[in-house]
């Protein structure tokens, strides 16, 4: 599981190990206690349907000293924005961040992280099902992630009536109209 790189079906260890996957199922449930147990930087971890071994979220800023992010750290900035506001106006995002904003969905997009539809004059954004995987985040429900973004954010969740009202006023610094 460690050298996948990836999380990972159960069906797909079973198949590679020619164990049941029921008993696969107990195996990773049990490999996640013993990793908790023993306080391990590492951990096993379930994320949505699948399985992956990653560094634990506690200790992801020492690791990057040996494994710098895949993405910019201004690119997380805005992944996390999407992933917390969602669904969020472009147009909105561009007014948090400002006109690199555009530069950075399309960068989303690419590496596909983010969707986009039309909504007006802008896009709807919201994250894809890939995003939770990618960043490791063992929820895929909007609400969940918001929840476990603003835990790992160090702030507190925002109440459900908030969360119809996704985009934070604009920045002074940005004020320019952007769609």
């Amino acid at each position: 599981m460690f050298s996948a790189g990836k999380p990972i079906a159960v069906e797909e260890v079973a198949q590679s190990t020619g164990l049941a996957p029921d008993a696969v199922r107990a195996a990773l449930a049990g490999l996640s206690k013993a990793y908790v147990e023993r306080g391990s930087a590492i951990e096993v971890a379930r994320i949505g349907e699948k399985w992956t071994m990653q560094i634990r979220s506690e200790y992801g800023e020492k690791a990057q000293a040996f494994a710098p992010p895949e993405l910019a750290k201004d690119l997380l900035k805005t992944a996390a924005l999407i992933a917390y506001h969602q669904p969020v106006r472009q147009s909105d995002l561009v007014r948090m961040v400002g006109s690199k904003a555009y530069e950075h969905v399309r960068a989303l997009q690419d590496v596909g992280l983010v969707t986009a539809r039309p909504s007006g004059q802008t896009l709807e954004l919201r994250t894809s099902p890939s995003f939770p995987e990618f960043f490791g985040l063992p929820a895929t429900e909007r609400e969940e992630m918001r929840r476990l973004l603003s835990e790992r954010a160090g702030i507190p969740p925002p109440s459900p009536a908030a969360s119809h009202s996704n985009a934070p006023a604009p920045s002074s610094e940005n004020s320019e109209s952007h769609a």
